[in-house]
Formats: structure tokens, sequence, C-alpha cells
């Protein structure tokens, strides 16, 4: 039955996206976890560095931080707190974004795939800022509203599509429950209006319908090759998947 299955709330689920046997899959997921990792490794310029974590998932980026500093990992489901709460250097807590309240006491937060998930964007990302010491940076991913994958995903609501696509892959996919789709337009104004500069963007991961399913690794190649062309183009570089990135707070005397 399909509640028996795992889902997005489940560890074994989350892994899965990056191991998958579809190269694609695999792909899309593991170029945006290499971009977060780099970055990562980029603005934890001292050891002690303190790090907020907003979203933990399968713990990928919570265990790469803790290597470095401090972590804070918050997240709203309580299987993915334990899951790290062991950690040594992390400090798990079930808490909601949208109702943090920290003071400004972290260098590096880390928020990815998360605000697709939110109907309060805005203030989760305005409660950040407000967790971050003047300076300190902001790793944020989310996915393109109209990308080729987003538009896609809309039709996994319908059971006889999930089913589909299930029998394809081989493996478990289901809705990916994003309900705060952002044009990068939109974006840039919550990320303006919660008080951050961008410091750097960058776009990643195209999905073909059909040639991801059925082409394999030339597919995935194919894909790879098509990605680099269009994030050179302004307005196409929207239907690749993901929108990353490093954001930092403003300083008092940037006002």
């Amino acid at each position: 039955m399909e509640a028996d299955k795992p889902g997005q709330g489940d560890i074994a689920f989350q892994a899965n996206l990056y191991e998958s046997a579809n190269h694609s899959r695999r792909w899309l997921h593991g170029g945006r976890r290499a971009w977060v990792t780099g970055a990562i490794q980029r603005f934890a310029r001292r050891r002690g560095t303190r790090f907020l974590e907003i979203g933990i998932g399968c713990g990928l980026y919570t265990a790469e931080m803790a290597r470095l500093g401090p972590v804070l990992a918050i997240d709203i489901n309580p299987g993915f707190v334990a899951a790290v709460a062991a950690l040594e250097n992390v400090e798990a807590r079930v808490e909601d974004v949208t109702s943090l309240s920290l003071r400004a006491a972290y260098d590096v937060a880390v928020c990815s795939e998360v605000i697709e998930h939110l109907p309060g964007s805005q203030r989760a990302l305005a409660n950040i800022a407000k967790a971050l010491r003047p300076g300190g940076v902001l790793i944020l991913t989310t996915p393109h509203a109209y990308s080729t994958a987003e538009l896609f995903a809309r039709l996994l609501v319908f059971p006889l599509v999930r089913g589909i696509v299930r029998r394809l892959y081989a493996e478990h996919v289901e809705d990916l429950g994003h309900i705060n789709r952002l044009t990068r337009a939109a974006l840039l104004q919550q990320i303006h209006e919660a008080g951050f500069d961008v410091l750097e963007q960058y776009d990643c991961g195209l999905y073909l319908p059909g040639v991801a399913e059925f082409c394999g690794k030339p597919g995935q190649r194919l894909a790879a090759w098509l990605e680099g062309g269009l994030r050179r183009i302004p307005l196409l570089r929207e239907l690749l998947w993901t929108q990353c990135y490093v954001l930092r707070k403003k300083q008092a005397s940037d006002a």
C-alpha cells in the first residue's frame, strides 16, 4: 500500500535521492548537494564557525558543518532531529523556522530545499537574518517556480501519474509537497526585504521528461550539456530546477 512506503518525511527516502539508481535523478540532487557543500566549506573560514541549519533532512549537511564548528540544527520532523542529535558538535531541536526567535549569534546558516514547503517564506528569511551576526551568510536553495522539474512535479498530485512514474524509476516517487514555488523575482524581493545582499547566485539541474526515465547515463550527460548552455541565458536559466544563493546579512554601515 502507498501509505506503507517511505515518503518525504522519512530519512531513507531523503537519502535515496542522492543514491538513486536512476542517473538523472541522482545527478539532479547530487549537483545541488555539491554546490551547498562547497559553499559551506568556502564560508567556514575558521575553526569554530557557528552554524545554523534550517531543515535537517537526512543529515548530510549537518555532518559536514559539524566537522567545521558547532551546529544548531532545527526541523519540524522529530525523526530527522533524533537522527542527528547524537552527533558531536550538534544541538538538534524540533522547531519551526517561521516562529524561530534566536539572538544574532551565528556565522553561517544553511536553508536548502525548505522554503518551498512553507506558506510564510518571507517570515522564515527574516527570522534567519535575525539569528545571524552582521555580515553572516545564508546558503539558500529552492526550486525555480517554472523549471521543467517543477512543471512536471505538479502532475504527481494525481495517483495515476505517480504510479506510472514509480514504475519507470523502479523506486518510490511521490508528490514533492511544494506549496510555495517562487520565481527568481519574487524570491529576490523577499531576500532584500529580509535584509540580505546577494553574494553568489547559481542555477543547476535540468530535468528532461522521458530522457531522464529512459536514456540512462547518456540522457544525464545530455541534460548536463544543455544545462551549461541554459545557465548563460537569463530567461531560459529559470528552466533549471534549483536556484542557489549565498546571501550576506547587511551590516549597519550598509543601511
